[in-house]
């Protein structure tokens, strides 16, 4: 009950999400192709390209939403952008409260999660991914119950992220670095080889129905990190992105460092 979001914060939450959702759509979501491979109908095929075709989390669940007619999809997702951002906020709320004993500061501090992702996909990139926010909003649910150590809603986290996009898998780190002083106890490494088997399940069974559809069935980015790394000074993009893709978050975490404000 301590944890209670008062009706005046959750009003201001839900204007800051509808505004970046709005901003995103009007700017982002309009732009989009619907014809693009990685485009939520061009998966409903089922027969678009790898790995694009392993996400299917979302355009699954706009498919129910196919028979309304009277409102564009487009305005559709720019809707469920809004929901899912209010959402991350009330997730980051809580994930801060097990860490900050300044409720008040929490409150304030929460919404700063909506900060990097202003940056990242409508001041600079302006790319459009239809799976990314609900990634962000998956990752986010699954360190929070890494840390209130709820290991079965953990995996059902997992899964579902692993159906929206496979770097769902990154939250096995997430597990292993919060229990790192356990790490060789046998909870931790049997709960961590349930995770792998659950991630390598998925991924196998993915490959296999999708078996015949163009493409790889890994995102191999290597060479192109390679390439930023090697003209990061050079290239005025590659510090741009790099430099500022969350913006200056850091200088946050450094001032709650700093302040003493960290529990």
């Amino acid at each position: 009950k301590e944890n209670k979001i008062p009706i005046a914060w959750h009003i201001v939450y839900l204007l800051l999400a509808c505004t970046i959702g709005y901003l995103y759509y009007k700017k982002i979501v309009l732009k989009a192709s619907p014809l693009a491979a990685n485009s939520i109908d061009s998966v409903l095929t089922l027969q678009t390209g790898k790995p694009y075709q392993f996400r299917l989390l979302i355009p699954f669940l706009f498919a129910l939403f196919k028979p309304i007619t009277f409102i564009a999809q487009q305005a559709i997702y720019g809707i469920y952008s809004s929901v899912i951002l209010y959402f991350l906020i009330l997730v980051y709320h809580n994930l801060l409260c097990l860490y900050f004993s300044n409720k008040k500061l929490v409150l304030i501090v929460s919404p700063v999660i909506l900060y990097p992702i202003v940056w990242n996909y409508l001041l600079l990139n302006e790319t459009f991914q239809y799976y990314d926010f609900t990634a962000i909003l998956i990752f986010t649910l699954g360190m929070y119950f890494v840390i209130k150590e709820k290991f079965g809603i953990f995996m059902i986290i997992l899964f579902i992220g692993l159906l929206n996009k496979e770097s769902a898998a990154y939250l096995i780190f997430v597990y292993l670095l919060f229990n790192y002083k356990n790490i060789f106890t046998k909870k931790v490494i049997l709960n961590a080889a349930f995770a792998s088997l659950l991630i390598i399940t998925v991924k196998l069974l993915l490959s296999y129905i999708f078996k015949n559809n163009p493409g790889d069935n890994v995102e191999v980015t290597y060479d192109g990190n390679i390439e930023i790394i090697s003209d990061f000074f050079s290239n005025r993009i590659y510090f741009r992105t790099v430099a500022l893709n969350y913006g200056a978050l850091y200088v946050f975490v450094l001032l709650l460092f700093i302040t003493g404000a960290w529990k």
